[in-house]
């Protein structure tokens, strides 16, 4: 049984990721509101119906990721540090998925930037995305300092946070002039991380 359930759960990963990939082909190729969803999945060699079976919308596709984000920091808010400041574990907890997720630095984030600077209809979908991931950290953050941390404080400090990311993100990945810094993940990443501790040193010394 554990076999069979290993297998199954493979073949989902698969057909899941020939999904996403499919729809980044098109996406690229005929720009997002061009690309239906049957297009996808044809491309994909499976049914919409198998589609609708692993994302609700042409939107969830583009960001497939953000769940295993959260996830990723999530974890790292659960075990606070002695001695940590908040401040500090929110930055630790971003820098866990900085690392761990190539997609975020990569050909994934430059054309979701693309896409989003240039498609009204994804601006929206991606200001939801954030907007529920900064919430996600907040509370994160007042459950590991629940005697620290109030409310107000944790939506400023998951704000500056936030903030920062998009703003960083836009500025290399919209503007063909930071084109050497967009094709050095490792160089984006030295940037990230630095407006990331610039961002919140206001609330606290962060490592």
């Amino acid at each position: 049984m554990t076999v069979k359930t290993g297998l199954r759960e493979r073949k989902k990963e698969r057909t899941r990721q020939a999904l996403v990939n499919a729809a980044l082909r098109l996406f690229a190729e005929k720009g997002f509101d061009k690309t239906t969803i049957a297009e996808v999945a044809d491309a994909a060699d499976v049914s919409p119906r198998t589609f609708f079976a692993y994302f609700p919308s042409k939107e969830s596709v583009l960001f497939s990721t953000a769940p295993l984000k959260q996830e990723l920091s999530g974890s790292v808010l659960l075990e606070p540090r002695s001695g940590e400041p908040p401040a500090g574990l929110l930055l630790r907890a971003f820098l866990a998925v900085l690392q761990e997720d190539n997609d975020f630095v990569g050909e994934g984030q430059r054309l979701r930037t693309e896409l989003i600077m240039s498609t009204p209809s994804l601006q929206a979908y991606a200001l939801r995305q954030v907007l529920d991931g900064q919430r996600a950290l907040a509370q994160g953050l007042l459950a590991a300092y629940p005697e620290q941390v109030d409310p107000v404080s944790a939506a400023a400090m998951t704000g500056a946070l936030v903030g920062a990311i998009v703003a960083t993100i836009g500025a290399v990945f919209g503007a063909p002039e930071r084109q050497a810094l967009a094709d050095d993940p490792q160089a984006l990443r030295a940037r990230l991380e630095n407006a990331l501790r610039d961002a919140l040193r206001q609330f606290a010394e962060v490592a």
